[in-house]
């Protein structure tokens, strides 16, 4: 039977919600990624180091000498 505004009972109106229902989900995954991209996730894990364990770090890598580490630990010992 219809009403005045039509049939919109049974499968037609399922049909009517999938649209609504695509537009919300993807204006919710566009604020979710927008979000990402402008809000900074937290400290990284050099972020929490201190700087004595990046000179050690950086003298278990050889990136620097044992002189250049013994300075550096001087210099951090020195406020």
């Amino acid at each position: 039977m219809m009403n005045w505004y039509g049939d919109m009972g049974g499968w037609m109106g399922a049909w009517m919600w999938i649209p609504a229902v695509l537009i919300v989900t993807a204006l919710v995954v566009l604020a979710v990624v927008s979000m990402r991209a402008f809000v900074p996730a937290g400290p990284s894990e050099n972020a929490l180091e201190t700087p004595a364990a990046i000179a050690a770090r950086r003298l278990a890598k050889g990136e620097i000498s044992t002189e250049d580490y013994d300075k550096l630990r001087a210099a951090l010992r020195d406020p």
